[in-house]
């Protein structure tokens, strides 16, 4: 007995649309830089037609935005996918701020390095990245807050994380081979596990 496929609604169809967009324009940036990310250049990676696009999205600002806060959503949700509960010890540390600076390096964040970049020269970008700005340092901050919150105070762990990701965010614009093993990385490996090894010396955890 054969089963014929179900049809797509409307709404999987739309929602199909808006995702091929996003992550054809998180390729685009990734591979071509802010400049040469346009509309057609979207389009003709996605294989949707500008009309398509602009059904969705009335401007290539609107997209870029769009993008950048699809990446934010999709990257804390795949750390916290990656760093398991229980961050007690400096190696536990060593193993988060690890794996925060795959995140960091990756291609797909890429987009918020281009984007920020040309956020510099382009007032209205860079008002308009400001929510999806602050909507990502919530969700990091929730996420910090989630496996850091019995060993930091409230207090301190805003600016921990600030030192965190700035830190981390100054070797991804620097560095010329995104491979996290590549040169400098053993120094890398070692300023994180340095910064671990503060962290967790500085906020000792209470003994029952």
């Amino acid at each position: 007995m054969t089963t014929t496929p179900s049809r797509r609604t409307q709404a999987e169809r739309r929602e199909g649309t808006i995702t091929a967009l996003l992550d054809a324009t998180v390729r685009c940036l990734a591979e071509r830089g802010y400049a040469a990310t346009s509309t057609a250049a979207v389009c003709a990676e996605a294989g949707v037609s500008q009309g398509a696009l602009f059904r969705h999205f009335p401007t290539r600002q609107a997209l870029l935005v769009a993008t950048a806060k699809h990446v934010a959503t999709r990257n804390v949700a795949q750390f916290r996918a990656t760093v398991a509960q229980g961050v007690d010890t400096v190696e536990d540390v060593a193993v988060v701020l690890t794996h925060l600076r795959g995140v960091v390096l990756s291609p797909a964040n890429q987009t918020w390095r281009e984007l920020l970049v040309a956020a510099r020269a382009d007032a209205d970008l860079r008002a308009a990245l400001h929510p999806a700005r602050e909507s990502l340092q919530s969700q990091m901050l929730v996420a910090a807050a989630d496996l850091w919150a019995d060993r930091l105070p409230a207090d301190d762990l805003a600016a921990v994380l600030s030192i965190v990701v700035n830190m981390l965010d100054g070797l991804a614009f620097s560095a010329l081979d995104p491979d996290p093993a590549a040169p400098p990385g053993r120094t890398v490996e070692r300023a994180l596990r340095l910064l671990a090894e503060m962290i967790v010396s500085h906020y000792p955890q209470e003994q029952p």
